[in-house]
């Protein structure tokens, strides 16, 4: 084997010393490079948005379960009448609020729709909206209040 000359040696050295300053402030490339945000956890995705009105708008009629139809069936007619002349292609959401205890639940909201929202949302439809302009949902709320049924329009 051929050793290499002393020479040939002192050069490599000499060069190495003399390039490293320069080096000192290079970076190796890397995919941080480009995209800062490559090699971070991944984040959630957002929820998605729900098609039911938001409980802050107030509700266009509130009926409390229990009430004769005679006494509701007009105030909805008018109200739905109104909505549908001011904008013919209205949301309707009928939402019926049902208190629900501790061992309660879903039957509880089940017999409440059944009972406390079909009719409602019948009338809806018997003033001028087409069923693709109804929608019907059930709310748990803290036991103690009342059953209702609000009519929420968008």
């Amino acid at each position: 084997m051929l050793r290499p000359s002393p020479r040939f040696a002192r050069r490599a050295i000499i060069v190495a010393v003399l390039c490293l300053p320069a080096m000192g402030g290079c970076r190796l490339v890397s995919q941080k490079t480009f995209n800062r945000h490559a090699g971070d956890p991944p984040s959630p995705p957002a929820m998605p948005a729900h098609r039911i009105v938001a409980i802050e708008a107030p509700p266009l009629v509130t009926i409390v379960a229990g009430t004769p139809p005679a006494h509701w069936q007009p105030a909805v007619r008018a109200a739905v009448a109104d909505a549908l002349a001011r904008k013919p292609n209205a949301l309707f959401t009928i939402v019926v609020n049902v208190p629900v205890g501790g061992a309660s639940g879903l039957p509880e909201m089940k017999a409440a729709v059944d009972t406390d929202g079909q009719p409602v949302l019948q009338a809806v439809m018997d003033a001028g909206a087409g069923t693709a302009q109804t929608e019907m949902d059930a709310r748990g709320v803290p036991a103690g209040s009342a059953t209702q049924v609000c009519i929420y329009v968008e």
